[in-house]
């Protein structure tokens, strides 16, 4: 018997070895990559709702803000409010002592 003579059937069995292993290996390889495209969006769904929670305190800091001049300017008017009226009453007691004065 020649030692090289592996037998009837040994090319198919090898063949199909092969096959299965290849075929194997093809499926592995797509199911690590479905893997990590999945990991790769959870990834970028993190990364998205992160920028947005940052955005999110980013216009909450700006409302605040807003808010905090709109207050500001609202005291200032509310006193400018307050200053005409006693600036007005003295004018009209100015007016009356005018008025009450003889006149020369």
């Amino acid at each position: 018997m020649d030692p090289t003579d592996l037998g009837p059937g040994t090319v198919t069995w090898l063949g199909g070895t092969g096959t299965v292993v290849l075929g194997a290996f093809l499926w592995l390889r797509k199911w690590l990559s479905k893997d990590a495209a999945d990991r790769a969006m959870d990834t970028a769904d993190i990364a998205v709702v992160r920028r947005l929670t940052e955005l999110l305190d980013i216009e909450r800091n700006a409302r605040k803000e807003a808010e905090a001049k709109a207050e500001q300017l609202a005291k200032e008017r509310n006193e400018l409010v307050l200053t005409v009226g006693r600036l007005q009453g003295r004018v009209v007691a100015l007016t009356g002592q005018l008025a009450r004065t003889p006149q020369r």
